[in-house]
């Protein structure tokens, strides 16, 4: 294990000094800063959509205008941040490095993109949180994790017509789903799943605890049977 840890720390090192891994990864945070949302409403003449319900600049809240394909556009644009961040990353450097190293720039990435739509610099380090931008990097990472995740957040949404008791489950999911496909992946199975790296399900796993405390006033409501429903 420490071996492990000491390699992750050669590797980190070398990212950060030796390559352009810096600037992409302050790319990426730029990209994920991109408040869509509120850009949506405004040009589309809703306002200032952090005046509407929850306040918050993502795809539920959107929703609350009223406009469905508000709200849809909303979402894809933000989970496009998050797969579009990564795969600007394999454009540009993939070819460059090994798988392992490689995978420590998605994992870095990801924190980076999530960080930018959470606390982004254009609306006072203030922002969504973090779901549809999650769902695109589990696109770009293990397509089979997002599909079981996404299934997870309609069952939970199903059943209790909470958007964010979906959201909170599906983000404990994710890393629990990404560690056993890595599993499956091991045992060399006739059905092989995208391959996971370690670093990638530590980046889940950050992020989720990022979502968590993102949704501290949703978990108080939902605790106190006050949360509003979709």
């Amino acid at each position: 294990m420490l071996t492990y840890f000491n390699n992750i720390t050669n590797d980190i090192s070398f990212l950060i000094f030796n390559t352009s891994s810096p600037y992409l990864i302050l790319m990426s945070f730029l990209l994920g800063s991109i408040p869509f949302g509120l850009i949506i409403s405004l040009l589309t003449g809703h306002g200032d959509i952090r005046n509407i319900g929850s306040g918050n600049i993502g795809a539920t809240n959107v929703l609350r205008t009223g406009n469905k394909p508000l709200a849809a556009l909303t979402l894809i644009a933000d989970l496009t941040k998050g797969f579009g961040a990564l795969y600007l990353n394999k454009i540009l450097i993939a070819e460059i490095f090994n798988l392992d190293v490689m995978a420590l720039q998605y994992s870095l990435v990801c924190i980076a993109v999530i960080l930018g739509h959470m606390f982004s610099p254009w609306i006072r380090f203030k922002g969504g949180k973090g779901v549809a931008t999650t769902a695109g990097v589990l696109i770009f990472i293990s397509w089979p994790c997002f599909l079981l995740s996404g299934l997870i957040w309609i069952l939970i949404v199903f059943a209790s017509k909470k958007s964010s008791l979906g959201a909170l489950s599906a983000s404990v999911s994710a890393p629990i789903f990404l560690w056993s496909l890595k599993q499956i992946n091991e045992l060399n199975v006739s059905y092989e799943t995208p391959k996971i790296f370690t670093p990638e399900i530590i980046a889940i796993s950050i992020i989720m605890v990022l979502i968590w405390l993102k949704h501290q006033s949703n978990i108080k409501r939902i605790i106190s049977r006050k949360e509003s429903e979709i």
